[in-house]
């Protein structure tokens, strides 16, 4: 849409199974975000390939996603930790402060009802 610049977006989930992780893919496909635009096509701006999507705990990815997931999406998207911001929904652990202790940089914001505009905008 042109709002946000070149703004890119990644996934950093830790699905705890190989199941999960292939429904949350299948998700992003059918997901609309706007009327014909896909989550997936969305996420594939800038990152044709799908490096930018950490999901899962399979090896090398594990729970604690500031000590896999982050490192991996820095290194393979090329975006400082400075650079990110990292929206969690977690109501079972709190991966937000595990994130802003072990990434230092890294914008974290708590979203325990689902993304909502307001948390978009205090990101």
């Amino acid at each position: 849409d042109g709002l946000h610049g070149e703004m890119r977006m990644a996934v950093a989930s830790s699905a705890d199974t190989p199941l999960a992780e292939r429904i949350g893919r299948a998700a992003m496909e059918l997901l609309e975000v706007l009327p014909g635009l896909t989550m997936a096509d969305l996420l594939r701006r800038g990152c044709e390939d799908g490096r930018n999507l950490q999901i899962g705990r399979q090896p090398p990815l594990s729970s604690d996603k500031s000590r896999t997931h982050f490192p991996i999406l820095r290194d393979a998207c090329g975006v400082a930790y400075e650079e990110m911001l990292f929206f969690d929904d977690s109501v079972w652990s709190d991966h937000c402060g595990l994130v802003a202790a072990n990434c230092p940089g890294v914008v974290t914001q708590r979203t325990p009802r689902g993304m909502q505009e307001h948390e978009w905008r205090s990101g």
